[in-house]
């Protein structure tokens, strides 16, 4: 909720977020990690190197885990108009050649597939030209369209 933030110390809560993020890849009972980046959801931000920071000890935890990150486009109907994971975070997991897979959070029908160009377009941009979907938890690699 909105209001929470606001007096909250927002660097602390991204640091624990990226912590149980990397927890969670831990587990190994996931596949996918979805909003990479979830605390900028009403606009509350550390700086980008903070968060690269912040980031880089759960992004590797996630490869290790042989899990994918998916690019949701739900963060551009919330207040931080953008999908999640910002694209520095994108190139950062494509650096590590962590798999990604979309998602578009969708909470009625006409949201299913929301901005998908847009989210194949920051896949490109950040380096991919494959993404994978599952079947039975396995991984099926598949080449991004044109």
């Amino acid at each position: 909720e909105r209001h929470l933030w606001e007096s909250t110390d927002i660097e602390s809560a991204w640091r624990r977020y990226f912590q149980l993020i990397g927890d969670m890849a831990d587990t190994r009972l996931f596949d996918v990690v979805s909003h990479l980046d979830l605390p900028k959801k009403f606009g509350f931000r550390p700086l980008e190197t903070a968060v690269r920071a912040m980031a880089a000890p759960a992004l590797d935890r996630i490869r290790a885990a042989g899990m994918a990150v998916e690019i949701n486009t739900a963060g551009l109907r919330k207040p931080a108009g953008e999908m999640y994971p910002a694209p520095y975070l994108l190139e950062m997991a494509r650096a590590r050649d962590i798999p990604i897979c979309f998602g578009s959070d969708a909470h009625t029908p006409a949201e299913v597939g929301y901005a998908f160009p847009a989210a194949l377009a920051a896949a490109r941009a950040a380096g991919y030209r494959a993404a994978v979907r599952f079947q039975a938890r396995r991984q099926i690699a598949y080449a991004l369209p044109e």
